[in-house]
């Protein structure tokens, strides 16, 4: 129940919360490596399977990673699949590939096996390939087709057909010859294309750590299907796999690595929006040595989602490296970052992501809006091009008529809305402010009545990552009111913050939980890449920056 605190217990509340998050960001820069970057992201099956299947250089029936292997068996879901609902057809497909390659037939391997291509083939009779949305699926899946039907593996669907069409469009503009350009992020499904690579055209591109396209699965083919041994390659998945022992996992892969731009600046750009102060002693230090990290990763061309680049860099990973250092630079008297790299993705009415890209992104352009905010003085080109402008009416226009907005990164609405709606309402302008009143009336409408929290199933149990989104809308707009805002619905803002601040209070511990149904159940995988994945610490960050919004300022607080 939420109830009233006495300042004494509220700052009691809040130092809490301000040790838990000087926790976070102190394992964040012990995390962050000079030579290996550093972020974490929950195990991806997909990847998983891809370095399963690399075989020791010098005894082609040994595999190299044992680990991978016997992690796939082990966390085979019951229906055979692999993967977070109902995203499971890209990594099962390449959890099938492992299987069939494995050196060693064993009877758990074959019925392991039986069972991923059972789901499978119920899967697809259902797949929707109009309605799917994650990184590649339309050159991964008919790769892994390929790749199974040599195997003896045939599947037949109703989609197939769209699929390929999709499939041999996406080719025809984004032909594989751009990877060697280092323009593509093609590079990051590298797999793909394995056949027709040419590995000595391949090896500039490589990172410093070792990896390409800050993929392990892609990593992993270059040592599958090179003519020569990549040393530094392995070393990279040797240290993956170090990690994951360390962590209880053993043979665990993530998505994406590294990803220190990526994690970092979500990180501190959640926490200065919370409204952590930043000039304490210890959260100075730990604060500066992050803004550093990320200042010396913006370069002229942007940033990617790793200082160590292996992908192309894109406004999303720029925007949010300059919108989080500038809001802190300005919090700790730091001096700000210019934001005059951002014009290299610039275009006639919005932001690109990516310079090589086929569809336009909501939540970049978001961020690019909070990023050129962050500066008091916008640079010639953003008056002269009216930039500010163009990306507000390209967030508007794209708004749905509910109120909320929806991004091809994210899952969830709760997500993108959030993005869109926290660099809105940091516009001076009034009347740029107010048109959020159908946004906040959608927030508040949709709140659980049975549990305070919010989730984009409804009914089913809310997340604690969609509730702090979902918060983090009341509170910007609680904090810069909306002049057209009625009486009423002030009314219910405040109730709506209370009873989510105190679903978040009651499950904050399971943002630690190492139970498999806690995880799923108030921390569902929601980001998409070749799969539904977690970034932990920021979405550890956005709920415990609104927590401590809460429990800092005047809200009523649970006990």
């Amino acid at each position: 129940m939420v109830v009233s605190l006495s300042k004494q217990s509220q700052r009691a509340l809040a130092l809490k919360l301000r040790d838990m998050v000087l926790a976070l960001l102190q394992e964040m820069v012990a995390d962050y490596d000079e030579k290996w970057g550093g972020g974490k992201m929950s195990a991806a099956a997909y990847d998983v399977a891809w370095v399963a299947m690399v075989r020791e250089p010098h005894n082609p029936e040994q595999l190299a990673f044992p680990d991978s292997f016997n992690w796939l068996l082990r966390h085979q879901s019951i229906d055979g699949s692999w993967g977070y609902p109902p995203q499971t057809i890209v990594p099962t497909l390449a959890g099938l590939l492992a299987l069939l390659k494995a050196p060693q037939q064993t009877e758990s391997t074959r019925n392991a096996a039986q069972r991923a291509e059972a789901h499978l083939r119920t899967a697809f009779k259902k797949w929707s390939v109009a309605h799917h949305e994650s990184v590649a699926f339309e050159i991964l899946v008919p790769k892994h087709l390929e790749y199974l039907e040599k195997l003896g593996v045939v599947f037949e669907f109703p989609d197939k057909a769209e699929l390929l069409k999709i499939y041999h469009h996406k080719l025809s503009i984004a032909s594989p010859e751009l990877i060697y350009t280092s323009k593509s992020t093609l590079i990051h499904s590298l797999e793909a294309f394995t056949a027709g690579v040419d590995f000595q055209r391949l090896k500039p591109l490589q990172s410093a750590n070792g990896n390409y396209g800050n993929s392990p699965a892609a990593t992993a083919a270059v040592l599958i299907h090179s003519p020569e041994w990549d040393t530094a390659a392995f070393e990279l998945l040797t240290h993956l796999s170090n990690q994951a022992r360390k962590t209880g996992d053993p043979g665990a892969m993530p998505n994406a690595y590294p990803i220190d731009v990526f994690e970092g600046s979500w990180v501190l750009y959640n926490l200065v929006q919370g409204g952590f102060d930043f000039r304490d002693e210890a959260f100075r230090s730990v604060g500066k040595k992050l803004l550093v990290w990320l200042q010396e990763s913006v370069t002229q061309k942007g940033a990617s989602i790793s200082r160590l680049i292996g992908i192309p860099t894109d406004s999303d990973d720029t925007a949010m490296a300059l919108a989080a250092c500038n809001l802190l630079a300005n919090k700790i008297g730091m001096k700000t970052v210019s934001v005059d790299c951002l014009q290299n993705f610039e275009r006639d009415t919005y932001f690109a992501c990516f310079e090589l890209e086929t569809g336009i992104s909501l939540s970049p352009n978001a961020h690019v809006l909070a990023a050129l905010l962050s500066v008091a003085t916008p640079p010639d080109w953003v008056v002269e091009n009216n930039s500010i402008n163009k990306v507000i009416d390209y967030l508007y226009s794209t708004r749905n008529s509910a109120g909320y907005w929806e991004d091809k990164w994210h899952q969830s609405p709760f997500y993108a809305t959030a993005t869109a709606t926290l660099a809105l309402a940091q516009h001076p302008s009034p009347s740029v402010r107010n048109k959020l009143q159908l946004t906040v009336e959608w927030v508040l409408a949709v709140q659980s009545e049975i549990d305070g929290g919010w989730s984009m199933n409804g009914s089913e149990c809310s997340t604690l990552e969609e509730t702090a989104y979902a918060l983090q809308i009341l509170n910007a707009v609680r904090q810069k009111p909306l002049e057209e805002m009625l009486p009423i619905t002030q009314e219910s803002l405040s109730q709506a913050i209370r009873k989510g601040v105190d679903y978040l209070w009651q499950h904050v511990d399971e943002l630690s939980s190492t139970t498999e149904r806690a995880r799923n159940l108030r921390l569902p995988r929601l980001w998409r890449d070749k799969e539904l994945y977690l970034p932990s610490r920021i979405v550890s960050s956005a709920v415990l920056a609104v927590l401590y919004q809460a429990f800092a300022g005047e809200e009523a607080v649970p006990e």
